[in-house]
C-alpha cells in the first residue's frame, strides 16, 4: 500500500451517544490509517435534521478524545455543505440520469444486470440490479440524503478506504452507479460484520447497544472496552506456544500493539458476537494491572461512591488493593467495600458457622475479642493476625467455629477478603468495637 496515501473517515450521525459499534467502526478506520501512515478523519453526518439528538456530536467527539482516538482532520460537518450538494445533484439532472420528483430529486437505477464490487473483508460480492429502485438525493429541504453526501464528501476528502459496517452492501449498486454517473473512481470498501448478543440476535439496549459512556460509567476501563471492541469481529494470526507447542490466540492487548497487529483482512464475514462476560473478564485483568492509585483516580473518575468525604486517599488505596484481584469492574468496590465506611448491618443467624449453638458462637466471639485486645496496634498485619488465629483455631475442631464469627462481625457479608487483610486496613479499635457489637447482638433483650 505504499503507492497510496491512506486516508480513512469515521462518519457518525449524531442522532444518538457513540456506543460500542460505533467505536469499533472508529477504531478500525484509526489503526488501518495509523498502520499505514495515513489520515483519520471525523466527519459528522448531520444533515437528517429531525432525528439529532442534543449532545451527541460532543459526546461524540468526547468518547474518541477519552480512547485517544485522535482525528487528523474535522470535524467536518456536512450541513456546512449544502451548496456542493446541490450542485452535484443539478450535474446529475443536466447529465439525465436524475430527475425531478415533486420538490426532490431521484437518481435513475438501471434495473437489469449485475453489479459487482471487491470487498477487503468479503471478496468479490455480486448484487442484481433489479433488487434497486430510483432514490432520492436531494429531498425537499434542500437537504441531501445519505447516498449522496456521504459520497459526495468521500470524493471531495480524497478517501481510500471505506471502512463501516457491512449493513450497506445492499445499497453498493447505487453508490456505484453514482460514481460512475459522476466519472468518480471508487475507493476500497471494507464492510465489518453485525454486532450480535449471545443468541446471535440484534443487541438490545442493555447490552452493547449501551453508550459507551454508560460502560465507563458503569466501571469498565477505557483501555478493556476497546480491546474488546478491537476483538469484536477481528482476530489476530494466532501465535505459536514454545512451552506447549500449540497455537495460542493473544487476546490482551495494547492500542500500541493494535497499530502493529490489525490486519481488515483478518476481520472475519459473520456476525460477531457481544459476550458480556467476556468483557468482564478483560475488564478484570486490566483492573489487576493497575496500580490502586490508579484505580483510585479512575473511581474518582467515574464518580463513583467509594469512601466518604474524610477517607484520606492512603486509607482508600488499601482497600482497593485488598479487593482489586476479585473485581470485574470498578463499580463493584462500593458495595463489596462497603463496611470499611459504615458499621455493618446483618442478621445474627448470619454468625453461624454449620451447626453452632448461640452459645458457641459468643464463647468465639469472646475468644477473638481477647486476643484482640491483647495485642499492640502495631501487631495488626496480616500475617502476625493470620498466624495467631490460625494457632488458636487448632484448640477447635473446625477453624470456620472461629474465622467464621469474626469475619462476619467485621464485615456483616457472606463474602469478603480474609478477616486478617480486613482487621489489618480497620485497625484494633475498629475492630475490637466491631466483635464487641456482634456480641452485644447475642444477649437477650
Amino acid at each position: 500500500m505504499s503507492n497510496i496515501h491512506v486516508r480513512t473517515r469515521f462518519a457518525p450521525s449524531p442522532t444518538g451517544f457513540l456506543h460500542v459499534g460505533g467505536l469499533r467502526t472508529a477504531l478500525y478506520n484509526y489503526l488501518f490509517a495509523r498502520q499505514n501512515g495515513g489520515q483519520f478523519i471525523l466527519r459528522v453526518e448531520d444533515t437528517d435534521r429531525t432525528r439529532i439528538v442534543e449532545g451527541a456530536e460532543e459526546n461524540i467527539i468526547e468518547t474518541l478524545r477519552i480512547f485517544g482516538l485522535d482525528f487528523d482532520e474535522g470535524p467536518v460537518r456536512q450541513s456546512e455543505h449544502l451548496e456542493r450538494y446541490k450542485e452535484c445533484a443539478k450535474e446529475l439532472l443536466a447529465k439525465g440520469v436524475a430527475y425531478e420528483d415533486g420538490d426532490a430529486v431521484r437518481f435513475k437505477m438501471l434495473k437489469d444486470g449485475i453489479t459487482s464490487f471487491t470487498d477487503i473483508i468479503h471478496g468479490e460480492i455480486r448484487i442484481e440490479n433489479k433488487t434497486q429502485e430510483d432514490f432520492v438525493i436531494l429531498k425537499s429541504d434542500g437537504f441531501p440524503t445519505y447516498n449522496l453526501a456521504h459520497l459526495v464528501d468521500d470524493h471531495d476528502m480524497a478517501i481510500t478506504h471505506v471502512i463501516r459496517g457491512d449493513e450497506f452492501i445492499s445499497s453498493m449498486p447505487k453508490y456505484i452507479a453514482l460514481h460512475k454517473a459522476f466519472s468518480w473512481e471508487l475507493p476500497q470498501y471494507a464492510h465489518l460484520p453485525l454486532i450480535l448478543d449471545k443468541n446471535r440476535a440484534k443487541l438490545s439496549k442493555r447490552e452493547g447497544e449501551m453508550a459507551v459512556k454508560d460502560f465507563l460509567d458503569d466501571g469498565y476501563l477505557k483501555e478493556a472496552i476497546l480491546n474488546f471492541a478491537a476483538l469484536l469481529g477481528w482476530h489476530p494470526a494466532p501465535e505459536q506456544s514454545s512451552v506447549l507447542g500449540k497455537l495460542l490466540e493473544k487476546e490482551i492487548f495494547s492500542k500500541e500493539e493494535l497499530i502493529k497487529e490489525f490486519k481488515l483482512e483478518r476481520v472475519q464475514k459473520a456476525g460477531a458476537i457481544f459476550d458480556t462476560a467476556k468483557l468482564d473478564w478483560m475488564n478484570g485483568e486490566y483492573i489487576r494491572k493497575k496500580s490502586p492509585r490508579e484505580l483510585l483516580e479512575r473511581i474518582m473518575e467515574a464518580g463513583l461512591p467509594l469512601g466518604s468525604p474524610a477517607s484520606k486517599p492512603e486509607y482508600l488505596e488499601k482497600i482497593i488493593a485488598l479487593e482489586q484481584f476479585r473485581l470485574k469492574k470498578l463499580s463493584e468496590f462500593p458495595e463489596k467495600t462497603n463496611y470499611f465506611f459504615k458499621e455493618p448491618e446483618y442478621n445474627t443467624a448470619l454468625l453461624k458457622w454449620k451447626n453452632m449453638s448461640d452459645a458457641e458462637i459468643k464463647k468465639s466471639l469472646e475468644i477473638s475479642k481477647n486476643i484482640l485486645e491483647s495485642l499492640g496496634a502495631q501487631d495488626f498485619t496480616k500475617e502476625n493476625l493470620e498466624k495467631i488465629f490460625l494457632d488458636k483455631a487448632e484448640d477447635l475442631k473446625d477453624r470456620g467455629e472461629l474465622l467464621w464469627p469474626l469475619r462476619v462481625a467485621l464485615t456483616g457479608k457472606k463474602a469478603s477478603p480474609s478477616p486478617f487483610e480486613i482487621m489489618e486496613i480497620l485497625g484494633k479499635d475498629k475492630s475490637i468495637a466491631r466483635v464487641a457489637s456482634a456480641l452485644n447482638m447475642l444477649k437477650p433483650h
